[in-house]
């Protein structure tokens, strides 16, 4: 078969998969994770038809060329040589540093443009995570690559900034000392561990085993420090006056730890979000305010740990405030109120719904139920967003941390004591002022109007969302609904799973695009509501050993943690929350054990021996 003309090229849209797919496997070639990046595919047209594609996948400064493949019939007729040529003009004009790809058969085809063998464990970290180098490509297949310009090296002079001075980004500046690195840590509080503070009554349900960073342990140690009995559990406050303010005591932390340093935006130095000629070579830019002056640092790279907690979500169910919600503000209280200490008052007497249904809303009506039995007048209600409560309820006596098991057996117990009024599947729609009460309308899973009268206070414990105006003129790659890192969506999704067993990771899973920004603790996770501290320490090391180009070290996982002894295969969609251990579920290393029984591996097809081209 032979064409009458040449072939037109277009970038591919979401609805030429098909063809793309079909092209694939008539070439034998893997179509594993090659929908996810078709934005940025090119294709070849001839009368209306795909008569050819090829794929680059961008992963900051490098990209994989994949998936070079013509229509059957129609080879050695310059289809091929046509997109190659225009996807390397195209990657040079983007200011990509080099291209790498994986193939079987056509090594020297490959070899034509400049691209030369090289050894496999030699390929950037960012590839790593691709679906060819996870397993879609066989490990017989050549890894070549093809240098675009000089990589640049990074300014060591330059500080590594760290947002946010509570656990973990401490944890990430024990790091950097550790390794020698200059950093500067920006807090936004008064104190280091402002969030923590703001719940510092409740009692978390991780011991302290979990609660203290082992390096932020090891520079402690020769002052005397002592660690506290692993077994106990803290009070949140408790974790910052015993570990993370005399860690910011010391002088190797002080002098570099700016408090009351509110981030408001990250960039790179002469550059917006458009540039990319020369962008990696330039030094972030983050500017911040302190004492009411505006002020800008320059950092060799940014470790974004600023958090969640100061983003709650709203008691309106659409993501968006209910109507009236803003008006009502003085009677709603968005977190976990010190219900029987500092607010007492507050609550005592008077008739409050908690709206939420994660491991905050079981705090603040344990906490109410205990104010009510001390002032019988004082009166509580839950409304929880959806009829499952399996995650709050929790695994009870099969959950690692016993703690955690106890507070869900608690609030099950609350529950059907008959002490609080509950209201199942309420969608809160729309906020009233009744005189000095509030009256709170919305549907039930049936779609039925709820209307429940008579409300003093409402808290909010829905969970957190991410601030993510801090990076909006950085290249970053969020999953696109949990806000969270990319890599981390589908493991943490909780309309997927619950189990809480997430898959061990580190800087490759915090990267973005932007070669140098990676985000860490539970903003990491954006609005999923399955994040431990200690997956945050874990975090940390992984980052802070990438950036100081150790890889051995940042690709090594160093994480065991306990399970819940909770699993659901199916969909969760409560409106839980990831706080007050500081989190529920946690990322787990070991197989599930209790009530998660893995789901049986299947069984592995042969692969096409032609792959990868």
């Amino acid at each position: 078969m032979l064409l009458n003309d040449t072939p037109s090229l277009r970038q591919a849209g979401a609805a030429d998969w098909p063809a793309v797919e079909a092209l694939l496997l008539a070439n034998k070639l893997p179509t594993e994770g090659a929908q996810a990046h078709l934005s940025t595919y090119l294709l070849a047209i001839s009368n209306g038809e795909v008569v050819g594609c090829a794929g680059a996948e961008v992963y900051g400064h490098v990209a994989l060329l994949r998936s070079v493949a013509v229509a059957p019939g129609l080879q050695k007729q310059g289809i091929g040589r046509l997109l190659v040529e225009r996807l390397l003009q195209e990657a040079r004009s983007r200011d990509i540093a080099a291209l790498y790809l994986l193939t079987v058969t056509a090594p020297e085809y490959f070899a034509q443009y400049g691209f030369k063998r090289m050894k496999i464990e030699d390929v950037p970290p960012a590839l790593k995570a691709s679906a060819e180098f996870q397993g879609a490509c066989p490990a017989c297949a050549a890894l070549m690559s093809l240098t675009l310009r000089e990589s640049p090296v990074a300014d060591g002079a330059l500080p590594v900034v760290v947002l946010g001075a509570g656990p973990v980004g401490l944890a990430a500046v024990a790091q950097l000392i550790e390794r020698g690195l200059p950093f500067v840590a920006l807090e936004a509080g008064v104190t280091v561990g402002a969030n923590l503070v703001d719940y510092g009554h409740v009692q978390l349900f991780s011991p302290w085993q979990f609660d203290v960073d082992p390096a932020m342990a090891r520079l402690l140690a020769p002052t005397g420090w002592t660690a506290p009995p692993a077994a106990e559990l803290p009070r949140a406050g408790e974790v910052v006056e015993r570990v993370l303010q005399p860690f910011a005591a010391l002088p190797q932390v002080a002098s570099s730890l700016k408090l009351g340093a509110r981030v408001v935006a990250v960039s790179r130095e002469g550059f917006d979000k458009v540039k990319s000629a020369g962008r990696d070579q330039a030094a972030f830019l983050v500017r911040y305010e302190q004492h009411g002056q505006v002020q800008e640092l320059r950092a060799r790279a940014v470790i974004d740990a600023t958090g969640t907690w100061n983003q709650p979500n709203p008691v309106g169910a659409n993501g968006l405030q209910a109507i009236g919600e803003a008006e009502a503000r003085a009677q709603i209280f968005y977190g976990i109120p010190d219900v029987t200490g500092a607010l007492r008052a507050r609550y005592e007497g008077r008739r409050t719904l908690v709206v939420g249904a994660g491991h905050s809303a079981a705090n603040a009506l344990l906490a109410l139920a205990e104010l009510a039995r001390q002032s019988p007048a004082t009166r509580l209600a839950w409304s929880v967003r959806a009829p499952s409560l399996q995650r709050v309820f929790g695994g009870g006596d099969a959950d690692a941390l016993p703690a955690r098991g106890a507070l869900g057996a608690s609030l099950r117990r609350l529950r059907d004591g008959g002490t609080l009024e509950f209201f199942s599947g309420l969608r809160i729609t729309r906020i009233e002022r009744l005189g000095t009460q509030l009256s709170v309308h919305g549907w039930d899973a049936k779609q039925q109007p709820i209307v429940v009268q008579g409300i003093d206070e409402i808290v909010c414990a829905t969970g957190q969302r991410p601030d993510l105006s801090l990076s909006s003129e950085l290249r970053v790659k969020l999953d696109p609904w949990l806000e969270s890192t990319e890599a981390l969506g589908p493991l943490i999704d909780p309309n997927l799973h619950s189990c809480g067993t997430v898959r061990p990771h580190g800087h490759r899973e915090l990267a973005h695009p932007e070669p140098g920004f990676y985000t860490v603790g539970v903003k990491s996770y954006g609005r999923a509501p399955t994040f431990l501290m200690a997956t945050g320490f874990e975090q940390a090391r992984s980052v802070v050993a990438a950036i100081a180009g150790d890889l051995a070290a940042a690709d090594r996982v160093e994480l065991a943690l306990p399970e819940t002894g909770v699993c659901s295969a199916g969909p969760v969609t409560d409106g839980a929350d990831g706080c007050c251990g500081p989190a529920p579920e946690a990322a787990a290393v070991a197989a599930p054990k209790r009530g998660c029984a893995p789901k049986p591996a299947a069984a592995a097809e042969p692969r096409p021996a032609r792959c990868c081209g």
